[in-house]
């Protein structure tokens, strides 16, 4: 189960654990962009023992990222590869574990107005996309891609959680997820303020390359499995799809 009930009653995210008041962060890009952006209160850096730094790629990150827990004041402590294996729940954390608070949603029910000057931009909607590896690598290509922002739906979303950091290869660190109570509203509210709504499927769809490029987009992709709802579709001023070949199968993310 993604949720576990512990004994105090408490919540615990089933992909990297809250114990303490915190959870325990993996992986180098996610713990090194967590320090760097400041956004979490971490309590402390832990680092594996047994690292060789001399037979790392990434021995330069890791420095940094010990670097900077230490500018910080956090103390930094070396234990055993089970012990993190155990904090992470077995996740891939290469030797690398910031025990930090959680991030959360930034609540935005209305989509900021259409810039008025400047190039194209492009917000990034979420419509119920439940799974942390595809919230996480959605969220490193908009970061890469440049997306103005990143809204989901705040209903049967995935949480952000440490495997969703990991996923995006930090950009969950780097980013502000926001989230909306109501999608379809907020929508509605954007198509009204001059944004172009284009929702992503396969049927009855357009080429990307025919939409308006002069016009700010909002592009909405729907959950794994069913795509888009029919009232965030109705919403939706286009319906786009990517190039595919005959191999590919998938209609949502």
């Amino acid at each position: 189960d993604e949720w576990a009930e512990v004994d105090d009653g408490a919540a615990v995210v089933g992909d990297g654990g809250e114990y303490d008041g915190g959870e325990y962060l993996y992986g180098v890009s996610s713990v090194l962009c967590a320090l760097q952006t400041g956004r979490r209160s971490a309590t402390r850096l832990l680092l594996q023992d047994s690292m060789v730094l001399a037979k790392r790629k990434d021995a330069a990150l890791v420095r940094t990222a010990e670097r900077l827990a230490a500018e910080g004041g956090l103390p930094v402590s070396r234990v055993d590869k089970h012990s993190l294996n155990l904090l992470t729940r077995d996740r891939p954390h290469q030797g690398v574990v910031l025990q930090a608070e959680a991030l959360g949603f930034e609540p935005m029910p209305l989509l900021p107005p259409p810039p008025s000057e400047g190039a194209r931009a492009v917000w990034l909607a979420l419509d119920e996309v439940s799974d942390p590896q595809n919230l996480g690598s959605l969220l490193r290509s908009a970061l890469f891609l440049g997306a103005a922002g990143v809204l989901v739906s705040e209903k049967n979303s995935a949480p952000l959680t440490p495997a969703v950091s990991r996923a995006s290869a930090g950009a969950m660190e780097l980013l502000r997820v926001h989230s909306s109570r109501n999608l379809v509203r907020t929508l509605a509210a954007a198509r009204e303020a001059g944004w172009l709504v284009a929702g992503a499927a396969l049927e009855e769809s357009t080429l990307p390359s025919q939409l308006d490029r002069e016009r700010h987009t909002v592009l909405v992709l729907g959950s794994e499995g069913r795509g888009l709802r029919t009232s965030v579709l109705r919403e939706c001023d286009a319906v786009v799809r990517v190039p595919r070949g005959e191999a590919t199968a998938a209609a949502a993310v």
